[in-house]
């Protein structure tokens, strides 16, 4: 068994990235092409004279990469026990592993099936002998682009000579985008500006002039809130500051002003992205709208290489926060006051979000953890008066062991990310460990009589107890106690009517909860318990499926959801297939289970389970 601090954030969010041992998929046959990439394995990619043609191009920027703990494996060529100490000092380091070509933020996403990595022990990081060190989801070779001339060449060289390109800039994914086996990396993580303009006007419309953030695809959160904090301006984003800015915008973006201002995705003017042809477009509302339309929410790494995007840059506003640690009693059933807990909340969530209010709930060691954010200047702490009062009400069932309300509990966005909810989220999220994520949104609908809450509630709770089954025997390698749930309420509801005029989930508009269930591992866990884990993991979101709920947020959602199409993109899937084959007819960017996607492809062969069909999770 493996620990992790046991402390307890103000403010909980989701910063956790996914990957365990697939199960495979039957789905539709993309009526796109079906990309048939040159691999290792069938001998055909391009000559050593070839690769050296392009590095000449780049003027010496072609990398061949290696995983990033190779140095530290004593029997590889690479091992090396000075770089070695480099490698130890800073594997669970977000911002060394995204400074990294060859890291990603989560091991297992690393791997090509199980223990067919190159992965360290988060726990006790070490040099590792009589093991291989293997190549897994790692890229052959990386290009570190400057802008759009670079990556036009390598579209087009790609596309000439067959090879898969896979886009990095931090390696914080939920789908393995930003890495796979036999492709070339095209590496966006070293462009970084980030300008704010005044009198904005998107290329080629005549709208009045608004101000907005110009910013590059390489980009991080945290980068952009210090310039929303210079500028004294605010932005729809996220709470994790390892996220990095194109990813979040094309999976939709959902963040603390969400409520009042929509999605990232609502809030986007214009991009700048080369697409599969190597021409390099900028799109808006009037030059290439149904392409600007499917990025705005239409998932990563399917419609070319970002740029940069351009976000409406918001009025400044303080925000109001309240964040509660409470404790069930533990001489009463604690079934029974975890479903009362969470219908509880519920009983009051349709009003707090359409408020303008955001909701975090996790669960801990036993404990609740229950958070509330609003900007100040469009929320009033009255609304949730009404729950805490049933909340005291009830105090022979739970106790409050901490309660810190104000409204005005900071005095921007940027300072509430940047020093509150952004490094408790990182301190969460394991970087350098594996998890595995499952999720489901729940629409308002289900919040609107009490049986409905209730069975919500009960849902919850029994995909909390299928989550933490494997836990119970503390198998090796898995880390106890850990998070296993979380519930987030950071929907775009003043958005609702809106719901068409991007690619973004249509049942993001709908939701009241996103609720989320994970599992967390690093080196020693036995192949029998991470197949336990993997899937509890995703058995946990059955009874949320059992009542109908089908939707759930592609960025934070898992890889092996069976109907994905619906699951990560509803009713607009067809519409996105429609925009792919105009702009991408050979799927040349093709991720898995993005839009047009054949998960059976051999380009995702690191997907398929390597266990036999009991294994799998259905």
């Amino acid at each position: 068994m493996s620990s992790v601090p046991l402390f307890l954030p103000l403010f909980v969010a989701l910063c956790f990235c996914a990957r365990t041992f697939p199960h495979t998929t039957t789905v539709e046959t993309p009526r796109t092409g079906v990309q048939s990439y040159h691999t290792v394995q069938s001998f055909s990619l391009p000559s050593t004279s070839t690769w050296a043609a392009l590095n000449d191009t780049f003027g010496g920027r072609l990398q061949e990469l290696r995983p990033w703990a190779a140095v530290c494996y004593v029997d590889d060529p690479l091992y090396d026990s000075v770089k070695c100490q480099s490698v130890l000092s800073n594997y669970t380091n977000d911002n060394a592993r995204e400074d990294i070509p060859s890291a990603l933020l989560w091991a297992n996403w690393e791997s090509c099936g199980f223990d067919k990595g190159c992965a360290l022990n988060y726990s006790n990081p070490q040099p590792v002998s009589g093991e291989t060190c293997h190549q897994g989801t790692t890229p052959t070779y990386s290009i570190a682009i400057s802008g759009a001339e670079d990556a036009s060449i390598v579209v087009k060289w790609a596309t000439a000579h067959n090879v898969k390109l896979t886009i990095k800039n931090t390696g914080h994914d939920y789908q393995g985008r930003s890495s796979g086996p036999s492709s070339l990396q095209v590496l966006t993580h070293h462009l970084k500006s980030i300008a704010y303009v005044t009198d904005f006007v998107p290329q080629g419309s005549s709208a009045a002039p608004v101000p907005a953030l110009k910013i590059s695809a390489g980009a991080q959160l945290e980068e952009i809130y210090a310039v929303l904090e210079v500028n004294n301006i605010s932005a729809v984003l996220g709470g994790c500051l390892t996220v990095g800015a194109g990813g979040f915008i094309q999976g939709g973006g959902h963040g603390i002003l969400s409520p009042v201002y929509g999605l990232a995705a609502d809030n986007l003017l214009e991009a700048e992205i080369v697409t599969a042809n190597g021409v390099f477009r900028t799109i808006n509302s009037v030059q290439d709208p149904d392409l600007f339309w499917a990025v705005r929410g239409g998932g990563a790494g399917s419609w070319g290489i970002i740029i940069s995007i351009t976000l409406a840059a918001l009025p400044p506003t303080a925000i109001g926060g309240s964040s509660l640690i409470i404790e069930p009693n533990a001489t009463q059933n604690l079934q029974t006051l975890g479903v009362g807990f969470l219908a509880l909340v519920g009983k009051y969530q349709n009003q707090i979000i359409n408020s303008g209010i955001t909701t975090t709930m996790g669960f801990l060691g036993g404990g609740y953890i229950l958070s509330f954010l609003w900007p100040a200047e469009h929320a009033s702490i009255s609304v949730l008066y009404p729950l805490f009062d049933e909340l005291r009400a009830l105090s022979s069932n739970y106790t409050i062991l901490s309660n810190i309300t104000q409204e005005s509990l900071y005095p921007s966005l940027a300072t509430a990310i940047l020093e509150g909810v952004g490094p408790q989220d990182d301190s969460l999220a394991l970087y350098g460990g594996s998890t595995e994520i499952a999720s489901r949104f729940v629409p308002q609908s289900m919040f609107e009589s009490p049986e409905s809450v209730q069975s919500v509630a009960e849902a919850i709770w029994e995909g909390l107890q299928i989550a933490t089954a494997p836990l119970a025997d503390y198998p090796d390698g898995v880390f106890n106690p850990q998070v296993s749930g979380f519930i987030m309420g950071e929907m775009p509801i003043a958005m609702r009517d809106r719901v068409n005029e991007t690619a973004a989930n249509p049942g993001f508009f709908d939701a009241a909860w996103e609720v989320v269930y994970l599992g967390s591992w690093t080196v020693g866990t036995s192949q029998s318990t991470r197949r336990l884990l993997t899937q509890a993991v995703y058995n946990a979101i059955g009874p949320l499926k059992a009542l109908g709920l089908t939707s759930t947020y592609q960025n934070e959602g898992s890889a092996w959801e069976m109907n994905w199409q619906e699951a990560f993109f509803g009713y607009k899937y067809d519409r996105l297939l429609q925009i792919k084959e105009k702009y991408d007819p050979t799927n040349f960017f093709t991720t898995y289970k993005g839009v047009g996607s054949d998960p059976n492809s051999a380009a995702f062969a690191c997907y398929r389970s390597p266990l036999d069909s009991e294994s799998r999770v259905d």
